[in-house]
């Protein structure tokens, strides 16, 4: 078991956002040029939200790597990662006082980890599950990642990246 964490783990650190990379200049760029919905508020980007329907990423996304959001948008299709570039870039496009970024958690086993787009709002954070906006007393993301792994499911790690750059901003291994 210790193996697995260990490669999960540096999935999580690297290998994850270097084949996401990869994989969106080799396959993705022809979709830049979708035009993403004209948002004015939270319930109009969770209302885009619930227009993608989710589906498990396949072989050729090594089953988690991280689209564009115009990709997701286009396909109307994808796993919580999509939804949550797809929300992390409505919500920068709504208003950059949000801050939205992507918190990923690796719990066991592996199949129910997770992905959302967290954000300040107010003097807390909120977050998009998918397609449904979390409202509670969020004060740092790691109170998002505890409402969102509150099972009996073994945490492994959770970072928090930049939805733009895929840049770490946080990481936490257990």
């Amino acid at each position: 078991m210790w193996l697995v964490s260990t490669f999960l783990i540096w999935w999580l650190r690297s290998g994850r956002y270097r084949w996401s990379w990869i994989r969106r200049q080799l396959f993705e760029c022809r979709y830049l040029t979708t035009a993403l919905p004209e948002i004015s508020s939270l319930e109009e980007i969770e209302a885009c939200l619930k227009q993608v329907k989710w589906t498990m990423d396949g072989p050729l996304h090594l089953y988690d790597s991280i689209s564009y959001p115009q990709t997701v948008w286009a396909k109307k299709k994808d796993d919580c990662d999509g939804f949550a570039v797809l929300a992390a870039e409505l919500l920068l496009r709504w208003t950059a006082a949000a801050d939205p970024v992507l918190v990923t958690a690796i719990v066991r086993p592996t199949q129910s980890s997770h992905t959302v787009c967290a954000f300040r709002h107010g003097q807390g954070l909120l977050f998009f599950d998918n397609d449904e906006l979390r409202r509670g007393d969020f004060q740092e993301y790691g109170d998002v990642v505890a409402q969102f792994t509150r099972s009996a499911k073994s945490l492994i790690c959770w970072d928090v990246r930049n939805p733009t750059t895929l840049e770490m901003i946080e990481f936490h291994r257990l």
